[in-house]
């Protein structure tokens, strides 16, 4: 079975199942592979041995009898090393231990290399959820070549248009199976500082390399050593790049791919700059590391800060993964420890979010601008509310790093206060109503509002009747507590929808939406005027007051008839309470109820214009 098959297969039963199915299913698998000669060890997530075959100790028998279930990689290649390492490279098993490591974690494509004499290709598969396979496969071995002397291999290379990689930028080398160069470009010959083509005929790849550093100052051969360690280790892998220091603090990286005839090509990529930049990071993390103390110390006491602040804290990097929640914000939203450990992306974290209702009471628009990624460009602040009422101020900012900070207060107990001073400057504070200035906000809303002149409505002013030898009798404590509960039984009596209002001392006024006929509006004030009139007993003593009750009708018909006629002029909210106050008048005198324009009130339109 190929490697890659294997590797599909297990893929695909190492889905989420039964955990007693799937490791039935495994350790079939791995029987199986063992039939054809593939060796495997699965790694979990944390790098630990979940399972190998038999075929795994064949081809490695310094395993055998030592690898276990939950060892780690890196124990792995500490026996492997040991037998392939000579005693100069020995020393040096810790790098060549995490460089395997680096390679475990990021190979992408099979590479092969040869160990205890037996040619392997080895591939590497990353299984979400459960870690990462490794499977190996004996290769054929290539059929051997004769020999040659450096002369007998000059000449051409049997290669179509070969003349066109002397234009690439990049250095190419082609060398048979025992790894004798037979053909460069011109790149790699000033990559490698040959003088000329030919030079390298006949070479190994490791004496072109010592030839590039051949006039290299002793001073500077660090580099020359390291990058003959590095040779000498992955020349015994084939596929795996690698990275080769040259003269002049330049740096290649050296890819290799063979053929089924066995000629080696090789691209040498000039990483130069890249190699620089990386420089620049490790000394400016050789920097950090002189004040590494300091550093932890800060580090500490922000993390301090972060935890003990009254404010929630969210940092988001530009992939969109939570990287730090403090534990204000995982109080505030209500998000487990668990989930924020786990370094949820935002969608993930939304999720969660959206399933616990966390964003019922949250503008659509808002969370459109989330899902479109605006946050991540421009910075808002908006009020949620939580699902247990609290209300949470929500600040975010991007970052230069293309992440996101976000900053959660509860604003809740400010809200309420803003709320109560809002109620204060809008409502009577003695009967609870809505004052003035809210009537007239209202009533100069319904004129502006097609469907509300459409339906029509009533302004209904109320005088209380009796009122001040009340208040002059028993006095202002008792004239409040009548006033408050005369308030509550208009509010009563009033639809839900009309606006009741206390317009100053003891008037009141009603403004009575849907009303198409002043029977409509009559019958309010009637019910309005009952429900003042009802006996009261407040601290002992039984009162009884009246009301008087003036209306002003707004009609749109007739007040565009009118002013077709040219007999009357657009009515305002001032103009409405006016006429109502006017009615009101005359109702007092009738004690009863008036409409304005009904009953001989049409003087006092006449009387009261400009």
């Amino acid at each position: 079975m190929p490697a890659a098959t294997a590797q599909a297969l297990l893929g695909r039963l190492l889905s989420p199942h039964d955990d007693q199915r799937t490791a039935a299913l495994v350790w079939t698998v791995a029987e199986a592979l063992d039939s054809l000669g593939v060796a495997i060890c699965l790694f979990d997530e944390s790098d630990n041995v979940c399972l190998w075959n038999r075929c795994f100790t064949r081809l490695f028998p310094e395993h055998a009898g030592h690898v276990a279930i939950g060892e780690n990689y890196r124990g792995i290649l500490q026996r492997f090393y040991q037998v392939r390492l000579s005693a100069e490279e020995l020393p040096a098993i810790d790098r060549y231990i995490e460089e395997a490591v680096a390679r475990h974690h990021t190979q992408r494509r099979p590479f092969d290399f040869e160990h205890h004499g037996v040619r392997l290709s080895v591939a590497s598969l990353p299984i979400p959820g459960v870690g990462r396979i490794r499977i190996w496969q004996q290769l054929a071995a290539p059929p051997t070549q004769a020999m040659q002397p450096p002369a007998a291999v000059e000449g051409p290379l049997p290669i179509d248009g070969a003349a066109l990689f002397d234009q690439l930028a990049d250095g190419v080398m082609v060398s048979r199976a025992d790894h004798r160069i037979v053909w460069v470009n011109l790149p790699f010959v000033e990559m490698y500082g040959l003088g000329a083509r030919s030079a390298a005929l006949g070479m190994r790849f490791e004496d072109a390399f010592r030839k590039a550093w051949q006039t290299v100052p002793t001073a500077s051969r660090a580099l020359f050593d390291r990058g003959l360690a590095i040779l000498a280790d992955q020349m015994r892998f084939a596929g795996a790049p690698f990275e080769l220091p040259l003269p002049g603090m330049r740096w290649t990286r050296v890819i290799e791919q063979r053929s089924a005839d066995g000629h080696c090509f090789f691209m040498h990529v000039d990483i130069t700059m890249l190699k620089r930049q990386q420089q620049q990071l490790l000394e400016a993390e050789r920097r950090a590391r002189e004040s590494e103390q300091v550093l932890q110390e800060k580090s500490a006491l922000l993390e301090a800060t972060l935890e003990r602040m009254e404010q929630g804290v969210m940092m988001v990097n530009a992939e969109q993964v939570v990287e730090v929640c403090n534990r204000r914000a995982r109080e505030l939203l209500d998000l487990p420890q668990a989930l924020m450990d786990s370094r949820p992306t935002l969608d993930a974290l939304a999720q969660y979010q959206i399933a616990q209702g966390e964003f019922d009471s949250t503008p659509p628009d808002l969370i459109a601008s989330r899902s479109t990624g605006r946050a991540f460009r421009q910075a808002y602040s908006y009020d949620r509310k939580r699902p247990n009422g609290r209300v949470i101020e929500v600040s975010s900012v991007p970052t230069e790093s293309g992440g996101v900070l976000r900053t959660y207060t509860d604003v809740t107990e400010r809200k309420r206060a803003e709320e109560r001073i809002r109620h204060v400057a809008r409502h009577d504070g003695l009967t609870s109503l809505v004052n003035r200035e809210v009537f007239l906000e209202c009533l100069s809303a319904a004129l502006n509002d097609p469907v509300r002149r459409a339906e029509g409505f009533a302004v209904h002013f109320i005088d209380i009747d009796r009122f001040k030898p009340i208040n002059d009798r028993c006095g202002h404590a008792i004239g409040d507590k009548v006033l408050a509960l005369l308030a509550k039984r208009m509010r009563q009596v009033a639809r839900d929808v009309d606006v009741v209002a206390r317009m100053g001392g003891d008037e009141f006024a009603v403004l009575q939406y849907q009303v198409d006929q002043a029977e409509g509006a009559v019958g309010l004030a009637n019910r309005l005027r009952d429900g003042v009139a009802r006996p009261m007993e407040i601290e002992t003593q039984r009162l009884t007051v009246g009301a008087s009750v003036g209306i002003a009708l707004y009609h749109a018909e007739d007040t565009q008839a009118e002013l077709a006629c040219g007999g009357a002029r657009p009515q305002t909210a001032d103009s409405l309470l006016r006429h109502a106050d006017a009615a009101m008048y005359a109702a007092k005198a009738a004690n009863g109820v008036r409409i304005f324009g009904v009953d001989g009130l049409d003087s006092h339109w006449a009387a009261m214009q400009p």
